[in-house]
């Protein structure tokens, strides 16, 4: 192309005015990696046991549905801004979210996915957290430090509580029905019968995290103090100070195990970390596991049930989710959950972990099921754009890309209608090298770790794996050729923007 018609082109494409030249049409936008378009970091989980859809919401604004079963992405709400908290209410089957920005709690109907109202609370409102006893939602208001208690009923707004400033966690009590809201002078604790302050615990000023132990009525507190009594034991009945645990630097990730009657914490000292495991009964340390190297400490997560502990972490961007035996406090797996991990969230019903990358670039919703010995991921969905190069598939006229980073799957682009029309997940996928099979009409790619991967051109589906382990190399395949990058497709030029991709019609090119 000459000099002269390219720079026409990318002017265009940016939107410049060029005076009369080129009227044609607008050239179509594939958002990737579906129609639903890319949602960008940092994100908030929500799910619940009346619908089996996981609600991803954004902090740059907007919610994504994805079918917990399928892993697809089936509807995207426009909350046209962003969204500090997200918490589902599965006694009405209703998404409640905060809007930083407009100082609303906005309404979603999980049933239809719709927004069907809004509540104005504040100026600020994020923290949210739900009393099953009272039916009620309670809102921390950063800016106005307040706390607002929203009838889920009839959402409708109840009360409004002056708690102070420094509003940094809650969580609730179900034995007591109580609210426990830190900010920087005090943990408050407020009835929800009442809806007012019913304790001030003053020893604990600026409390970084809480955890509720409803077998032994007890709340533990980790304070931003780096004393070397880190963890503060509440009874909650009396809302008094029985007890203080060791540590050097508790993180504010804390999981507990009620059958066992154990408390799990994090400290890390430098980039160093120590998993604690305290006796809830004695309120004792009971053992540690010394030495692990991280930099930056993400999630922690006990599952009562097989008894073991599940542990979060980001080492040289890279995220790994530990698993631990309670029992011997052996290492059972160590699984590579992808980069910059940023969430964990448990779904204990449905014996399943959800991890989050906060990549920009590659974010992805990947989901562990831990139901049996091991932990494995079982589905998996992609959030923003896609990794790498892309391939073109001469038979078919489909492209094929690879979304997440370390963990994702593989999706397909029917070229004819500039739209995504299929996708699969696999973790640990490297499409950097793509062999293709004219006879079979069949892709093969290197799965990392796993094997060679194999994707019958027709109907875009992966048809399995063969196990070859780490070994798998560069792929040779006699009778086939490596796959036609999409950046110089036989009928269409694609540029990619930011996130999506943009197909250029071939007559631009030929002017």
């Amino acid at each position: 192309m000459k000099p002269r018609l390219l720079l026409c082109v990318l002017a265009l494409g940016m939107g410049v005015s060029v005076g009369q030249a080129l009227p044609m049409a607008v050239p179509d936008t594939i958002l990737l990696p579906d129609s639903l378009g890319p949602l960008r970091p940092p994100y908030h989980l929500a799910f619940g046991s009346s619908t089996d859809n996981i609600y991803v919401a954004s902090e740059s604004a907007d919610i994504v549905v994805i079918d917990g079963n399928t892993f697809q992405r089936i509807k995207r709400i426009y909350t046209g801004t962003p969204v500090g908290g997200a918490l589902l209410v599965s006694q009405h089957n209703m998404l409640y979210c905060s809007y930083p920005q407009q100082g609303r709690i906005g309404v979603i109907d999980c049933a239809t996915n719709t927004i069907v109202g809004s509540i104005q609370v504040g100026t600020r409102p994020t923290l949210l957290c739900y009393s099953t006893g009272s039916d009620k939602l309670y809102c921390g208001d950063t800016i106005d430090c307040t706390v607002t208690v929203i009838d889920c009923a009839a959402n409708a707004l109840l009360k409004v509580i002056p708690v102070g400033s420094g509003l940094t966690a809650t969580v609730y009590d179900p034995t007591t029905t109580k609210v426990y809201v830190a900010t920087r002078d005090a943990v408050r604790a407020i009835s929800c019968s009442a809806d007012s302050i019913v304790a001030n615990i003053d020893e604990m000023k600026s409390a970084r995290g809480l955890c509720v132990n409803k077998r032994r009525q007890k709340l533990y507190v980790v304070p931003r103090s780096l004393a070397i009594d880190s963890i503060r034991v509440v009874f909650t009945p009396s809302d008094s100070v029985i007890a203080a645990m060791p540590g050097t630097n508790i993180l504010p990730r804390l999981a507990c195990n009620e059958v066992t009657d154990r408390l799990y914490a994090v400290d890390m000292e430098g980039g160093s970390v120590d998993i604690y495991e305290f006796d809830c009964a004695q309120d004792t340390l009971a053992r540690a596991s010394y030495g692990w190297v991280c930099d930056v400490s993400v999630g922690l997560f006990c599952d009562s049930v097989h008894n073991r502990l599940y542990y979060l972490y980001e080492r040289d961007a890279f995220g790994f989710l530990l698993a631990l035996d309670c029992e011997t406090f052996d290492v059972i797996s160590k699984t590579y959950v992808g980069v910059y991990p940023a969430n964990l969230q448990a779904d204990p019903a449905r014996q399943r972990l959800m991890c989050i990358g906060w990549s920009a670039a590659a974010a992805a919703l990947t989901v562990f099921d831990y139901k049996g010995d091991s932990i494995c991921p079982s589905g998996g969905v992609p959030l923003c754009g896609w990794v790498g190069n892309m391939y073109h598939n001469p038979a078919t006229d489909r492209l094929y890309y690879w979304w997440g980073l370390g963990v994702g799957g593989v999706g397909v682009i029917d070229e004819q209608s500039n739209r995504v029309v299929g996708q699969a997940f696999l973790s640990q996928v490297n499409l950097s090298q793509v062999t293709y099979s004219r006879t079979s009409n069949k892709l093969y790619f290197h799965a990392l770790r796993k094997g060679l991967g194999v994707i019958d051109g027709w109907r875009d589906s992966l048809l399995r794996v063969i196990p070859m382990g780490s070994a798998a190399g560069a792929l040779t395949l006699a009778g086939a050729r490596t796959g036609t990058r999409c950046t110089v497709p036989p009928e269409r030029a694609f540029a990619r923007t930011s996130l999506w991709l943009t197909a250029i019609p071939t007559q631009w090119w030929e002017r």
